[in-house]
């Protein structure tokens, strides 16, 4: 019974760690984004353009919706109002913006991790399969656990 209970905070304890990785994946991705939107807005025109990519990417943490949640919705009122140049440029930023995003996630998060990138793609494409958009951020935390529990194994096996 106390071997369970050591292998179990073996493997909370290498959880822990791993998702310490990730908050610090994400906090690097959003860094990527700011400076994305950034150099899109300047390119635009857009006024107060740091402002506004600073809290697009804070905002680009939220798993699945990100700089969406803001981007989309304002291309779309801009070309409402008739601005329709804007309206295309703040789209191509978005996806441009989502597309280097993309592309950087599962690298950035698996060395964070400690994951191979593609076990980390290979987690998430399975977890936002089987859950949905929350699993986009359930992905990467089944990698951790996958990682920590195959850690403590081999570790015990020494």
């Amino acid at each position: 019974m106390n071997n369970v209970i050591d292998y179990l905070k073996e493997v909370l304890k290498a959880t822990g760690k791993g998702l310490k990785g990730y908050l610090k994946a994400e906090c690097k991705l959003s860094v990527l984004t700011f400076v994305v939107l950034c150099s899109g807005f300047l390119l635009i025109g857009i006024e107060h353009w740091g402002i506004k990519a600073f809290g697009i990417a804070i905002v680009d943490i939220i798993p699945v919706l990100g700089s969406g949640m803001i981007m989309v919705p304002w291309a779309v009122i801009r070309f409402i109002m008739g601005d329709t140049t804007i309206a295309w440029q703040l789209g191509l930023v978005y996806i441009v913006a989502s597309i280097i995003r993309q592309i950087a996630e599962p690298f950035v998060t698996g060395k964070e991790i400690g994951v191979r990138p593609l076990y980390t793609l290979i987690s998430t494409v399975i977890c936002v399969l089987l859950f949905g958009p929350l699993g986009a951020l359930a992905g990467a935390l089944v990698a951790v656990i996958i990682k920590a529990i195959f850690e403590v194994k081999f570790i015990r096996r020494l």
